[in-house]
């Protein structure tokens, strides 16, 4: 039974993916925006108290502002989904301007993202480029739908996809070694990460870019995507002075402080695009019950 529900609902986002693509890419992106908004917003309230509850809390937003601002997160995800089933149009008609990318000839590059606008559109200055990047993603629960996901990504990241429960830090390293640029997405909260500020509050953050950057001597640039008219976009690419320290434990602190502290003022520049309010970054471990 599981297995038919989810090939029902395969067969529902194929067919609102095939509506969708009668229209434009930025028409198709504004009515899964839409929809998306409309949908989460009507039937998953819980969830919506929980972002609303986060955003004042922790941006000191009102009621009004923070019920606005839920919606604009929903709309933005539901431009995201779009924009990635579409991603094979997009790459032909859409303007994507960046800077020159650093060579991987040597090395290759580690990018750190954030689940900030669309952060599925961020390997597509390395692929305009014509460098190899890798990335590392978390599957979707529907193998149906993860499979039609992963077709989609694969054509950006040209340097393989990852699921992050199965791959190594060992394997991740042998990819930069090979000249292959890994691309990872960092904000979400981890356990067995380090607690450092964020936002203001204290949270559990990831380590891995700093790790890998240890390991292998790599370097590090956040990357990120700026949502302009039309489904086009620009990207900022900044290189993380990761300096040199012997002490490791350090060294780990300082780079995943400064990735963190980059995180913190992106979303302050506009709360509305980062999609994690909806994952409860500052839950401590005792209430992970």
């Amino acid at each position: 039974m599981k297995r038919i529900r989810q090939f029902i609902e395969y067969l529902f986002v194929l067919f609102f993916y095939l509506l969708i693509s009668l229209f434009p890419v930025a028409v198709g992106s504004k009515i899964t925006g839409y929809v998306c908004m409309l949908v989460l917003m009507s039937l998953s309230q819980k969830r919506t108290e929980r972002v609303k509850s986060q955003l004042r809390k922790y941006m000191n937003l009102s009621e009004n502002e923070s019920h606005q601002c839920a919606k604009l997160i929903y709309y933005h995800f539901g431009q995201n989904i779009a924009e990635l089933a579409m991603i094979k149009t997009m790459l032909k008609k859409k303007n994507f301007n960046y800077p020159k990318l650093p060579s991987n000839d040597k090395k290759g590059n580690i990018y750190v993202a954030a689940h900030f606008s669309n952060w599925e559109v961020t390997g597509i200055p390395s692929y305009k480029s014509d460098q190899k990047t890798a990335c590392v993603y978390r599957h979707i629960n529907n193998p149906f739908i993860n499979k039609f996901v992963l077709k989609r990504r694969s054509r950006i990241f040209t340097g393989g996809c990852y699921e992050k429960f199965n791959v190594t830090a060992m394997e991740l390293a042998k990819l930069i070694n090979n000249n292959i640029n890994i691309a990872l997405v960092c904000d979400e909260r981890r356990f067995n990460g380090i607690y450092i500020d964020f936002l203001g509050h204290k949270a559990y953050c990831n380590t891995v870019p700093a790790l890998l950057a240890r390991r292998t001597g790599a370097d590090i640039y956040t990357i990120r995507a700026n949502r302009m008219k039309n489904s086009n976009y620009s990207f900022v690419i900044d290189k993380i002075d990761i300096g040199k320290n012997k002490d490791k434990d350090n060294t780990i602190l300082n780079i995943t402080n400064k990735i963190n502290n980059i995180y913190s003022n992106w979303i302050l520049s506009n709360p509305s695009e980062w999609w994690l309010w909806n994952h409860e970054k500052w839950k401590q471990k005792n209430e992970e019950q």
